[in-house]
């Protein structure tokens, strides 16, 4: 039943993700994190624009989705998605 529902809203479901996540990218993008200008290399990269790229990659994911595309690699952007955001997270954090 709930796979029924999924998959009859599954262009719904992936327009609205694919617009909610360009806009949060594109937020990101401007909404900087402090923490980015008291570090240097790498880390600073990361927190700057490691959560940008999380969420183009998982626009990617939605678009992927919409164009119907094969189960790999619609699951290589979800999951390089959540390393985007692990990376980030870590460069926050550290």
């Amino acid at each position: 039943m709930a796979q029924g529902l999924l998959e009859r809203q599954r262009t719904p479901l992936a327009i609205v993700g694919l617009v909610v996540s360009v806009g949060l990218a594109l937020l990101w993008l401007v909404v900087v994190p402090d923490r980015a200008d008291t570090t240097t290399g790498v880390q600073s990269w990361l927190i700057r624009y490691g959560h940008s790229i999380c969420w183009v990659l998982l626009a990617t994911t939605c678009a992927l989705v919409l164009l119907r595309a094969p189960k790999r690699p619609v699951e290589l952007t979800a999951w390089a998605a959540l390393a985007a955001y692990a990376a980030f997270l870590g460069a926050t954090l550290l």
